[in-house]
């Protein structure tokens, strides 16, 4: 379809006749002002730490970009999205607009902080602090260049590194050299980067030769040979290495480099690229690969695996391809790789009593050393301190994962000892993460390891249960002989009034934290806690203020399902409302889970602490319209045993949303003809599905979802089997076989280039030609140049009108959603929009 037919399809409202006249628009249009405000208020800021624990960098990030630089031109190549007059990402997700350095180093209690005052128009992102925390590095994103930006904390400026141009359409990267004096990325080679306008036209062959490729459905993929020279040609660039003075070493020669990292001890690089031939069946990242190993002058050493395409990966979330995988430097040696290699040709169907073992390779590298064998699937190693690492395995198929201390020292049994095995989903018991610092050999700083203090492992988690979230840090005591945990204690834990969770640890003598602080009526703000003394320095708060949401409630609300199965929604009220009002119109927001066990799929994750910080993107705005908000409701969908989940997927569906609607008529606060349901994505799956098979509902709206589930034959979601091993499921579960039975309003919205796994926009156009043919009621609004989550200030700002408008024409009360037409384009000061 050309750009102007998509434009002309985009943004337009398709009604039944009795609508039809007044409800066509074509142009992007505003929410109502509380609702505007949500979408320009200030997003959640990051944070990073130096490694001497000296500055505190606060990063702003940038609330929301125009529909004008989505439309820029980009290349659509092997799942990347590049932008090919800048060689860098088309779409970066975490930029910022401002960057603001704390001063931890003086105990005040207002701490000095500095402003990097960035070029007007100038972004940042990948931001970090050099090993020695001297610099705060960065890439600084312009209309025209992205460029490595280097801060001097004594000078108080900032300078451009890179003398060529960065290379960076495989990612915004760089890493630093541990000793602090340049650092590694990737340049352009030169002019040939641009690739080649037009190329010869001619047939797009593709071809089986009987081996099993049951990959899922992707978009932007390569499709012929001009797309495999448009990628090779943007991708390609040299490895190198940028002095402090600017001055460059190449690492090797030019090719596609997907990754590098250097030794602790910064004698060699492990540089990972993309092999031919490319693959037209997914993403880059599983085309083949060589994996090799230079010096750091920039000489090759050895190729260390040529790893084939995962094209032909065998199917199953725990299979991987075959040859070495997680290749990496252990980072408390100063030249030792680390990888895992499968024992059963990573082919998760086949029964093995080890699934993987463990491997190292020390310079000169010619040796590879078994550390340890699993059972199960390994996931990741962290490295330790008095030679220990923690590995993490998992076995999806029980949805279980288990991690274990290892003695990696070389008199050990190499015996692995479980520190706690616990459901995938299971939050109640998740320890959370243990506390690092840096590895020293010869007085020299080495990478981060795991911290064993006092022979003990600090880690520090949410604290989730069932009466709500509890941060805390907590010593794990380790047995002399490594084999054995004992019962761990409690340093530190949040307060029952507030939600404080760890964002750093950076003493152990005294123990002081960076913690997040916020309640109920106070946004989040860090503050620096010494717990022995009980001292506090407030470091960074900004207020927020939503006038329109000020005395709006929260509650957890739980209830049951007929089956007994334990159930949990946050309903959130507009303020000064009680029951003597009557019941109100409900707007219901889910997003259906797998589970194998009954007890993991009740738990409850939520804080009465928390304060309530308001997405665009959720239904928590229309609180504003006088509307009751049940958000997060539980949707699981349970199969334990031998029981397969998504077998009974309808049945529970709809028991989850009857029992969420009686628990809410039973309250007092909904009234039974007037609940909307809406989701995104799989969450839109569900909306589709619980509108076809129940009469719960009044409206529905979803957003980016699959409906058709023969369009993704090769697994969906958890599920594993293939179209052709369960038809019938696929048939029964697709919304699309079943839209004759649509039977409430639909409102369906989409972004025309989403690149999302099976979520293409032709599930949307479809199943909206369907329920249109079948004398349904639906609008579709499609949204040009937006992704599976819709970025544009003006797309956010639409996306919001139509469902405010969808909301107040099938919800409030019939006299009055009849008095007016709320489908009517409001005035708008907005710039209208025109694509050619």
């Amino acid at each position: 379809m050309s750009r102007h037919s998509l434009f002309k399809f985009a943004l337009i409202a398709i009604f039944s006749p009795l609508l039809i006249s007044d409800a066509m628009c074509s142009t992007y249009q505003l929410p109502t002002q509380p609702l505007q405000d949500i979408v320009q208020q200030n997003k959640k800021v990051s944070t990073r730490l130096s490694q001497d624990k000296q500055w505190l960098a606060v990063l702003t990030p940038q609330t929301h970009v125009s529909i004008a630089s989505l439309a820029k031109d980009e290349r659509k190549l092997a799942g990347l999205r590049v932008s090919p007059a800048l060689l860098s990402p088309s779409r970066i997700k975490y930029t910022y607009q401002n960057i603001e350095l704390i001063d931890l180093s003086l105990n005040q209690v207002n701490p000095q902080s500095i402003n990097i005052d960035l070029p007007k128009g100038m972004l940042a992102a990948k931001v970090s602090f050099s090993p020695d925390s001297r610099f705060l590095s960065y890439i600084g994103l312009t209309q025209n260049s992205a460029d490595i930006y280097l801060y001097d904390l004594k000078q108080q400026r900032s300078h451009k590194l890179n003398p060529k141009p960065l290379n960076a359409t495989l990612g915004l990267k760089y890493t630093w050299q541990n000793d602090s004096k340049g650092l590694y990325t990737n340049l352009a080679i030169s002019a040939k980067s641009k690739p080649a306008q037009q190329l010869t036209i001619a047939p797009n062959i593709s071809e089986a030769y009987g081996q099993k490729a049951p990959r899922r459905t992707y978009q932007d993929l390569l499709q012929n040979p001009q797309d495999e020279a448009e990628f090779s040609a943007l991708t390609t660039s040299q490895l190198s290495f940028i002095a402090l003075d600017g001055s460059v070493t190449a690492i090797g020669q030019p090719a596609i480099n997907i990754g590098y990292s250097l030794s602790p001890d910064d004698q060699y690089i492990l540089v990972k690229r993309i092999a031919a031939p490319f693959s037209y069946m997914v993403k880059y990242y599983d085309f083949a690969q060589q994996v090799m190993l230079f010096e750091r002058s920039g000489k090759k050493l050895t190729t260390l695996a040529q790893l084939e395409s995962s094209e032909y990966r065998p199917p199953g979330s725990d299979s991987v391809r075959k040859g070495p995988r997680m290749i990496h430097w252990r980072s408390d040696k100063p030249s030792t790789l680390a990888f895992v290699k499968s024992l059963d040709k990573g082919d998760s169907r086949v029964k093995a009593e080890f699934r993987d073992e463990l491997r190292t390779l020390s310079a000169p590298f010619n040796q590879p050393v078994a550390l340890t064998k699993t059972p199960w699937r390994i996931k990741s190693v962290q490295w330790g301190e008095q030679n220990t690492a923690l590995i993490t395995e998992r076995h999806s198929g029980q949805k279980q994962m288990r991690v274990s201390l290892l003695d990696t020292s070389p008199t050990s049994d190499k015996t692995l000892s479980t520190w706690y095995q616990k459901a995938i989903r299971d939050t109640y018991q998740d320890p959370g993460k243990v506390h690092r610092t840096a590895a020293t050999h010869n007085r020299k700083k080495l990478g981060n390891v795991f911290q064993v203090y006092d022979n003990a492992l600090i880690h520090y988690g949410l604290g989730a249960s069932a009466t709500g979230y509890r941060p805390f840090v907590k010593a794990q005591p380790l047995e002399a002989d490594l084999t054995a945990f004992g019962s761990s204690s409690t340093l530190w834990q949040s307060s029952t009034t507030e939600l404080e969770n760890v964002k750093y640890i950076t003493s152990l003598e005294p123990l002081t934290l960076i913690i997040s602080r916020q309640s109920a009526d106070t946004p989040a703000h860090l503050v620096k806690i010494n717990v022995d003394s009980g001292k506090e320095q407030v470091l960074y708060q900004k207020q927020l203020s939503l006038k329109a949401y000020q005395g709006m409630t929260r509650q957890l609300v739980n209830y049951t399902r007929d089956d007994g199965l334990p159930l949990s929604g946050i309903l959130y009220l507009p303020a000064g409302y009680s029951k003597q009002d009557g019941p109100l119109p409900v707007l219901m927001w889910a997003y259906p889970r797998e589970y194998k066990n009954a007890e993991v799929a009740s738990q409850v994750n939520y804080s009465a602490n928390q304060y309530s910080l308001i997405s665009s993107k959720g239904p928590v705005p229309f609180v504003a319209n006088g509307f009751a908000v049940f958000d997060k409701v539980a949707m699981p969908i349970v199969g334990e045993g031998k029981e397969k989940p998504n077998d009974s997927f309808r049945h529970q569906l709809v028991a989850n949303a009857s029992a969420a609607i009686d628990t809410l008529v039973d309250m007092g606060v909904a009234d039974r003809e007037r609940v909307a349901i809406g989701g995104h994505s799989y969450g839109a799956f569900m909306v589709a599905n619980l509108l076809a098979h129940s009469d719960l509902f009044a409206a529905g709206i979803a957003r980016s979802g699959a409906y058709n589930r023969t369009l993704t034959p090769f697994g969906f979601q958890h599920e594993k089997r293939n179209f052709w091993e369960a038809p019938s499921l696929y048939q029964q579960i697709s919304p699309f076989t079943h839209a004759d039975k649509i039977d409430e309003p639909l409102l369906l919205m989409h972004g025309e280039m989403d690149s999302n796994s099976g979520t293409y926009p032709m599930q949307s156009a479809r199943l909206f030609k369907a329920i249109r043919g079948l004398g349904g009621q639906a609008r579709l609004v499609t949204f040009p140049y937006e992704s599976h989550s819709y970025k544009a200030k003006e797309s956010i700002m639409h996306m919001l009108w139509e469902q405010e408008s969808w909301l107040e024409q099938y919800l409030k009360k019939p006299a009055l959603a009849r008095g007016s037409d709320p489908l009517k384009p409001k005035q708008t000061t907005m710039p209208e929009v025109t694509f050619h």
